[in-house]
């Protein structure tokens, strides 16, 4: 126990080689996302989909969706809810 308290605290892993080689890596957020995409994240958690998302910003559905994917790889998810999970643990969305 003592030896995985250390390595956690030394930021290696804590699990054995078979088992860590079946976790998948974990995708660290890239950048900030700039004030359109929050803008649409915050849309989304609101629950509108991405005909009304395109809307008040005067874009297109498929622009939406770009912004999703560019979304999705800063926050490091794959999916909608993790995106607004993700957004909602480092602030809350307006």
């Amino acid at each position: 126990m003592f030896a995985a308290i250390h390595a956690a605290a030394q930021g290696r892993t804590t699990l054995s080689a078979p088992v860590a080689g079946r976790v998948p890596p974990a995708r660290a957020a890239r950048a900030p996302l700039r004030p359109t995409a929050r803008d649409i994240l915050a849309r989304l958690a609101r629950g509108l989909g991405d005909r009304k998302t395109a809307r008040a910003p005067h874009i297109g559905e498929a622009t939406v969706k770009t912004h999703l994917d560019r979304i999705y790889d800063r926050l490091g998810v794959d999916t909608r809810t993790g995106a607004v999970g993700v957004a909602k643990e480092r602030r809350p969305l307006t």
